[in-house]
């Protein structure tokens, strides 16, 4: 209603194309703060979720770039999109020591999507001088590294690492950055942060895309940030999820002590576990979802999987009944 009944906000007009200048304002604010970056609102790029803004940096880089590095495992819709654009694609593949820098530079990659904050859906986080040394190979090979800080805020011990774009001072780092999992997945407002050297480019092709995102949605969403609710909101739900993630990893130790450990649990709003069992794959699968659990199924070899687990919607009151079904899934 405030927004509505405000004259300044000419909500009856049209959207930006780029976004509403109020809430790439605060989107700024909140990456140089919050996330140590260095940015300002003329390179905030406003849109419904990632794989629409990457389909807009595509039609700014495609002349310069075919070839594009991907972690393995990661982000499929995002390579969808890399795909579905006729972009060469470079897997590479990210094990317990975290993301081969020198697989990179052994490539002929120039363009690099990469979640070092916290990667999905094993939930690593790379250290800062990894970080240093995939800013260098960029610099070095004029590349460009895109940085998906998914799910970069919400972690339990210890304050977030610099985000990439922060850190880089060759003007090489795309960062994007998404409100579902701070807020809620229907708010469909993600963001992108073009390094100054694409704006001229974006400036010049803009104009070929609409705004896919509500102008209400962004001028309610920029309000909720200048006034200070967002960051009161982090504080309470990092609370929240860091008792259900406590209250879920203690759970899973003593029901399945001996046959499945929680490997990664300390940033984020999914746990990645380890466990034995006869079961195939399929069956798996299967079984989970006929229970009504959504399991992501990293690797399967030789009677043990890894697997990913979204917590976000399990009712902390439900979190013994829950790991009894996922007993049921995987060992019955």
């Amino acid at each position: 209603n405030k927004i509505i009944s405000d004259e300044g906000t000419n909500i009856y007009s049209s959207c930006s194309i780029q976004g509403e200048k109020l809430l790439r304002e605060e989107i700024a604010n909140f990456v140089n703060t919050m996330r140590g970056g260095h940015t300002n609102a003329q390179q905030v790029v406003v849109g419904a979720g990632v794989q629409y803004l990457l389909g807009i940096l595509i039609g700014i880089i495609k002349d310069d770039y075919n070839t594009v590095a991907v972690e393995k495992p990661g982000f499929n819709k995002a390579e969808f999109i890399f795909e579905d654009h006729m972009f060469s694609i470079n897997h590479m593949h990210v094990t317990d020591h975290g993301f081969p820098v020198e697989e990179l530079r052994k490539s002929d990659a120039e363009l690099i999507y990469i979640s070092p904050s916290h990667q999905y859906p094993l939930g690593t986080i790379m250290p800062v001088n990894k970080r240093m040394e995939l800013l260098d190979w960029a610099h070095r090979n004029n590349g460009l590294i895109i940085e998906d800080d998914y799910d970069s805020m919400i972690r339990y011990g210890g304050m977030p690492i610099p985000c990439l774009q922060g850190l880089d001072k060759n003007d090489c780092v795309v960062y994007l950055g998404s409100f579902s999992k701070m807020l809620l997945p229907s708010l469909r407002i993600s963001f992108m942060v073009l390094p100054e050297r694409l704006l001229p480019k974006y400036n010049l092709i803009k104009a070929r895309h609409t705004q896919s995102t509500s102008k209400i949605d962004q001028l309610v969403l920029a309000s909720f940030m200048r006034e200070g609710h967002m960051s009161k909101h982090l504080r309470k739900i990092k609370r929240i999820y860091k008792k259900k993630n406590t209250l879920l990893v203690n759970s899973f130790k003593n029901a399945f002590d001996g046959k499945l450990e929680v490997i990664s649990s300390d940033s984020g709003l999914h746990i990645v576990c380890e466990a034995i069992t006869e079961k195939t794959e399929e069956k798996l699968k299967e079984d989970a979802k006929n229970l009504n659990i959504l399991l992501n199924i990293i690797s399967s070899k030789n009677g043990k999987i890894i697997f990913s687990l979204n917590y976000s919607g399990i009712i902390m009151d439900e979190i013994h009944s829950f790991t009894t079904l996922l007993g049921k899934a995987l060992f019955q």
